[in-house]
């Protein structure tokens, strides 16, 4: 009689802990934070990509602003620190991308034709390496239309900024550490991928660019004008792929 209470106790316990597990699963908001840490380890990584690039470019930023001659000792500050930014922004990419941290995320099984974020991540590292190389070719300041010109750079590279800056906020917010602050992030994060596409458009596609179309200054006229729209080109890519992230909440 013992033993057979024992075994329906048993079987009771094993029942309660199977509709448990189905509960759990059924449970929508259970599954997405399930994915949500999962998918975290390769978004942290985007993270880095993102923040690394922002940084270059706001060091290309800062020695164009810098060559401009307008404030004289403060110029040569922004070219000074831009350079610097410029240096360690690519080198902290080139780390994340080659270096040990990355090497252990495919060691464990990470690797982009068995992981879809880790996959994301290496689309995104190939499309921002293009940025890279096009920033390596920019070149040198001069006055009139290529100051002109470069005003646009600066102006395209402050739209890519606000959209890592976006999709970095999404991530974080994402993370569910802190639940009020996470809702503004993502908020936040949502509202400068808006404002950067629409700031990006503006650029390539207002009144200016037009007027410069119209004295002549084309893509297969002038070359620094053909330069601007591969730059802008290979921007738009980073832009279009940071609002297709995977494993983030729409």
């Amino acid at each position: 009689m013992y033993q057979t209470i024992k075994v329906l106790i048993r079987v009771l316990l094993l029942g309660l802990v199977f509709i448990m597990a189905l509960s759990l699963s059924a449970n929508p908001g259970f599954a997405l934070d399930t994915e949500s840490r999962n998918d975290m380890s390769s978004h942290q990584l985007d993270m880095a990509l993102n923040h690394a690039l922002g940084m270059t470019l706001e060091g290309y930023n800062l020695v164009m602003l810098g060559s401009m001659d307008i404030t004289t000792g403060v110029d040569e500050l922004s070219v000074e620190h831009g350079t610097m930014m410029k240096k360690n922004g690519t080198a902290m990419w080139n780390q994340i991308m080659s270096g040990s941290a990355m090497q252990s995320f495919h060691h464990s099984g990470k690797k982009p034709l068995k992981d879809p974020g880790m996959a994301y991540t290496h689309e995104l590292g190939e499309k921002q390496l293009v940025i890279f190389s096009l920033l390596d070719e920019m070149s040198s300041l001069e006055k009139g239309p290529g100051m002109e010109m470069h005003h646009q750079h600066v102006m395209l590279n402050q739209a890519l900024k606000m959209a890592l800056m976006g999709a970095n906020s999404i991530i974080m917010g994402e993370m569910g550490m802190a639940k009020d602050v996470d809702e503004i992030a993502v908020e936040h994060g949502r509202m400068m991928l808006k404002n950067a596409r629409a700031l990006f458009n503006d650029i390539m596609s207002g009144m200016t660019m037009m007027n410069m179309h119209k004295r002549g200054m084309t893509p297969e006229s002038n070359a620094l004008m053909k330069y601007t729209h591969m730059l802008a080109e290979a921007e738009l890519q980073v832009l279009t792929i940071l609002d297709e992230m995977p494993g983030v909440k729409k």
